[in-house]
């Protein structure tokens, strides 16, 4: 079936990234699933309570799994985000959900541990079935539980932040339920997923930033362990900022970007960094004019100190597409070049017109990381304008197998790549986009909707 949802209604925001000008899309509901479904003790789940049914619980093909970029420990009182991830094998799963709990491991039944922040749309009920009031849940339901908000998600991928109690209280476990449903109407034929996860308290001197040593400093779009010179870039760790913040307001008249947010820095190779976005698990970032390639050190300053040094590989490319959604099909972030219209399977994103590319189309597509530009461009300021790739005669484009040249290929905002293709003739479906730079490739699996 559907995801269950009481009094529901639908809100849309929109608003542009900062150079990208993609959107950001925002949907709310007033009230989530019930309370205590997590599995937890003193919780049952869907499955047990008969609000999904299908197959036993975690029997069902698939896996529901907590990311904790910065490990396994929390720091009292600082804010760190966690993903949900579902997946599920089974083809007729056309939507997913969520619900999530963190408990003190000295009392798991009734003990809650911090507060939940909502990322995007997501709804916090207190233990009573109750929406969490301005003040917090009260003393005689106090447990917190953090809800899928938009009953049409189609990616199986979920954020939050949370926020651990602020003092150390010993071990903290976090348990989630997830669903894959089918969307048939009824409540038969989906299945249930549980897990969970204990932190225990950072040590002595755990406020000090950590990077992730392996796969810490990333492409900004796909993800791949590097960085580029004049691309975006993204770092995953622990404790690498003390609130979660954007450059809003910091770039000056003269379109110059900010090198720290709330005295966070970042340093490539030993050039200043420029930022774009903080919290304590992830920190984007441009990277600075790099002269070399090969192994560099990396480091996050904030005002708890210094993180240790992680080495990583710059290369002169390493290319990656941006995308609208991950799971379980990667769709581009593209737009047709006539009227703007975003491209994708319909009602992709619910609310926001999206439609599939026909033959012939002109289509957009953005990336990071694709390397040098004739002319180039100079990281760390505003940029607006056309830079085409020096290696574009290198550049290998194919849509369904089949071949095409880009009409123009290179940056067109700071460290933004913007590529015009034509969509050739293909049927309807989703097909494949490979692309290939001086022997290096995207992230696999893309896929453009094609529908005549």
């Amino acid at each position: 079936m559907g995801i269950m949802h009481k009094n529901r209604f639908i809100s849309l925001a929109k608003s542009s990234i900062v150079l990208l000008t993609l959107p950001i899309l925002l949907f709310a509901f007033s009230v989530g699933p019930d309370a205590r479904h997590t599995g937890a003790p003193g919780d049952r789940t869907c499955a047990t309570s008969g609000c999904h049914t299908g197959t036993a619980v975690n029997a069902g093909g698939g896996r529901v799994e907590l990311q904790l970029p910065g490990g396994m420990t929390y720091v009292p009182g600082q804010r760190q985000r966690i993903t949900v991830v579902i997946t599920d094998t089974n083809t007729n799963t056309r939507l997913y959900g969520y619900q999530a709990s963190a408990r003190l491991g000295s009392n798991e039944a009734n003990g809650q541990a911090g507060t939940f922040t909502p990322v995007g749309t997501d709804v916090i009920l207190c233990s009573d079935d109750r929406q969490r009031p301005t003040a917090g849940c009260p003393s005689s339901a106090p447990v917190e539980f953090i809800s899928h908000g938009n009953s049409s998600n189609r990616t199986g991928r979920f954020e939050f932040d949370w926020t651990p109690p602020a003092t150390d209280v010993g071990p903290v476990k976090i348990y989630v339920a997830g669903n894959a449903a089918n969307g048939n109407g009824s409540n038969t034929g989906d299945r249930i997923y549980t897990t969970s996860i204990t932190l225990t308290p950072a040590a002595s001197g755990g406020n000090r930033p950590a990077i992730t040593s392996s796969g810490g400093v990333a492409n900004g779009a796909s993800f791949a362990a590097g960085v580029v010179a004049g691309s975006w870039t993204t770092i995953f760790g622990a404790n690498l900022a003390p609130a979660l913040k954007t450059w809003d307001g910091l770039i000056d008249a003269q379109g110059n970007f900010p090198t720290a947010i709330d005295d966070v820095r970042v340093t490539i190779d030993g050039l200043p960094a420029f930022i774009n976005f903080v919290s304590a698990n992830q920190i984007n970032v441009q990277a600075p004019a790099l002269t070399r390639t090969g192994m560099v050190p990396v480091v996050v300053t904030t005002p708890a100190g210094a993180s240790e040094t992680v080495m990583a590989n710059v290369a002169r490319e390493l290319p990656g597409l941006f995308l609208f959604t991950q799971a379980p099909t990667r769709y581009p972030a593209a737009v047709r070049a006539t009227d703007g219209r975003f491209i994708g399977p319909v009602d992709l994103f619910p609310g926001v017109t999206t439609e599939p590319a026909k033959p012939g189309d002109v289509i957009l597509l953005f990336g990071t990381g694709f390397g040098p530009t004739t002319p180039a461009v100079v990281p760390g300021r505003v940029f607006s304008g056309a830079a085409p790739l020096t290696d574009a005669g290198s550049l290998q484009v194919r849509i369904g197998g089949t071949n095409v040249v880009p009409s123009f290929a290179g940056l067109s905002g700071s460290g933004l790549y913007q590529f015009n293709v034509t969509v050739p003739n293909l049927p309807d479906g989703n097909h494949r986009i490979e692309m290939l730079l001086n022997g290096q490739q995207i992230q696999s699996d893309v896929q453009l909707a094609v529908r005549r």
